[in-house]
């Protein structure tokens, strides 16, 4: 059944297009409006001119390269530049187990299957008509999931993503879902355009995004919450509540164990230009030193904001769930799972040269990359310059341990004794190995381990480094125990008086290039793109503008000069040839004498 708010969120979508519509006629009339306050300037037709118009013209194009390039994406799935695409023929039994998981489910099986480096699992479509119409459907499934969890729980996991594209209501939360999608990257297209370039109105218009994004998500991410229960139910269904439950607590132990393996040894080698043939047998070796222990995690406050339940509330549901699970036959287990190992591996590693090495050879390299030989060059610069073991032997049988002791840590003197110890293991190991008499293994929970092969009458005996660990204290602790600690290492064949031979120390700083830094680097580009559809679209106004002002060709005559009769008529005088102003004549008729006027009478004598 259709909820009243997803039928409210699909008629807020309509309004995600018709808030882009007049945010791309207000920097379309902006743009236009600058074009021509430039194009006049340029004709002679503007004495003056401001160069902010440049700006905003700049602004416009960009406000409005942003807002096309928004509205055209929508509906896509997404780039899969991430991502290893990978055929039936490199792995039949990962497909043909996909396609088992969509059946159950009731679905069809994706058209694409493709691997990443995350510790996640989606599946994404090209739908047409904002979802409503079925398109091209791609699984994406991360490598770690491949080599941590069981076949059953896998299938738990798969049933939970494609248990989003079932039935018409699910297809209506794809529509919401693809609606929020679309106004959140419209939203970021005028902010990063808003921040690489503050003129124009991409600015005003991303905050008028944003609180219309905020009454969206409010109302469509209610509906995302009930569809993750309803996907949790489609899982426990195919693959029995207990194993969705277990899939979900381990997802954030099996995403940091994955980054340890790749920043402390996937990438350290790297940078020494080797690799592992089979990265993800590698990494199910680690977990067998390092199992994944899932955890139920703690509860979270209720966010209205929140486009997923609370996994708190998610296994709870799960607990009350009763379904009869379906009995199964033996599954692969992890690390069986055949992929194209050779692709991952540059997916794994993006602008790297590296050498794909066997995995034995790889987990030598890999445990002498991971010996602790830096304590141990602490100790030579200690001891001096140009000195090697016999100077550090000598330096400790004269009494002098405590001098060595401080270079470690000059505040606590037992905490530095300690580490003396532990840079002597080293150097002492360091020259084992260089002798033939020792090689490093390779340990996923520490520095790397030392096992010394001792010649004895009854052939070779091999011993941890740990039986010298009482040689190499005894020395430190006492002068008397140098004298025996030499003895041992000359029935190795140890030097001590070699050169310390030291490789190249490659930088403990890596880069993990994870999917957040590969948006990033996708920000970037798309700001590139919008100052250059700018300076583009600047450039052709220019040019139209210098065309305009072009004077149009004319066909050159030969002009003959001419003659007019003078006129026979006179006519009126204009302005320009005005009658002469004569002065008026004026009469005072007061300089006139007069006798005085007679007074009237009544004609009485």
């Amino acid at each position: 059944m259709i909820t009243l708010r997803a039928v409210l969120a699909i008629v807020l979508l309509v309004g995600v297009y018709l808030l882009a519509l007049v945010g791309v006629a207000v920097a379309g009339l902006l743009m236009v409006l600058a074009a021509q306050s430039t194009q006049d300037y340029v004709q002679g037709e503007l004495t003056t001119f401001n160069f902010q118009i440049v700006l905003l013209l700049f602004g416009s194009v960009v406000t409005l390269v942003a807002v096309i390039g928004g509205l055209f994406r929508v509906g896509q799935a997404g780039s899969d530049t991430g991502s290893v695409l990978v055929d039936e023929e490199d792995a039949p039994e990962l497909w043909t187990f996909v396609k088992q998981v969509a059946a159950e489910a009731g679905i069809r099986p994706p058209d694409e299957l493709r691997l990443t480096g995350e510790v996640n699992a989606s599946v994404s479509e090209d739908a047409r008509l904002l979802g409503l119409l079925p398109g091209r459907r791609r699984l994406h499934l991360g490598l770690p999931l491949l080599a941590t969890l069981s076949a059953n729980e896998l299938r738990a996991l798969l049933g939970h993503e494609f248990g989003h594209y079932i039935g018409w209501h699910t297809r209506v939360g794809v529509v919401v879902h693809r609606g929020y999608l679309a106004l959140d990257r419209l939203q970021n297209n005028l902010i990063e355009a808003g921040t690489a370039f503050r003129w124009g109105p991409a600015g005003l218009l991303s905050y008028a995004f944003a609180g219309y994004i905020r009454l969206y998500a409010r109302i469509s991410f209610a509906v995302r919450r009930r569809q993750e229960f309803e996907a949790d139910a489609v899982a426990a269904r195919i693959a029995g509540p207990r194993a969705v439950a277990q899939a979900l607590r381990s997802l954030a132990a099996i995403d940091a164990s994955w980054h340890a393996y790749v920043q402390n040894y996937l990438l350290r080698t790297a940078a020494a230009g080797y690799a592992p043939e089979d990265p993800l047998a590698m990494f199910v070796a680690m977990l067998s030193d390092a199992p994944v222990r899932a955890v139920d995690p703690g509860p979270e406050p209720r966010n209205p904001y929140a486009s997923h339940p609370s996994t708190a509330d998610r296994l709870a549901r799960l607990a009350g769930m009763d379904v009869d699970v379906p009995t199964r036959l033996p599954e692969p287990t992890p690390s069986t799972w055949r992929y194209p190992r050779r692709e991952v591996v540059e997916h794994l590693l993006p602008d790297r040269e590296v050498e794909t090495l066997p995995s034995a050879q790889w987990l030598d390299k890999a445990a002498h990359q991971a010996a602790p030989t830096a304590s141990a060059r602490t100790l030579l610069a200690a001891a001096g310059s140009g000195a090697t073991l016999a100077t550090v032997l000598d330096t400790l049988e004269a009494g002098e341990a405590a001098r060595l002791a401080v270079r470690f840590d000059p505040d606590d003197r037992h905490r530095a004794m300690a580490r003396l110890c532990e840079a002597l293991h080293a150097l002492v190991g360091h020259y084992l190995v260089e002798a033939g008499s020792a090689h490093w293994r390779l340990s996923w929970t520490g520095p790397s381990e030392l096992v010394v092969s001792e010649l004895r009458a009854d052939g070779v005996h091999v011993l941890p480094f740990a039986e010298l660990n009482g040689l190499v204290f005894e020395a430190v602790d006492h002068r008397s125990g140098v004298d025996r600690l030499r003895l041992h290492l000359a029935s190795l064949r140890v030097d001590p008086r070699r050169p310390f031979a030291s490789e190249t120390e490659q930088s403990t700083s890596v880069v993990f290039d994870t999917e957040p830094l590969r948006r990033d680097r996708a920000r970037r580009t798309r700001v590139i793109a919008l100052y250059g559809a700018a300076v583009i679209a600047i450039v052709a106004v220019s040019v139209i503008a210098d065309g305009s002002n072009e004077d149009p060709p004319r066909n050159i005559t030969t002009v003959l000069p001419t003659y007019t009769a003078p006129t026979t008529h006179y006519r009126l005088p204009t302005s320009l040839f005005p009658y002469p102003t004569l002065p008026r004549p004026t009469f005072d008729i007061s300089i006139i004498p007069a006798p005085p006027l007679l007074t009237p009478t009544n004609g009485n004598p």
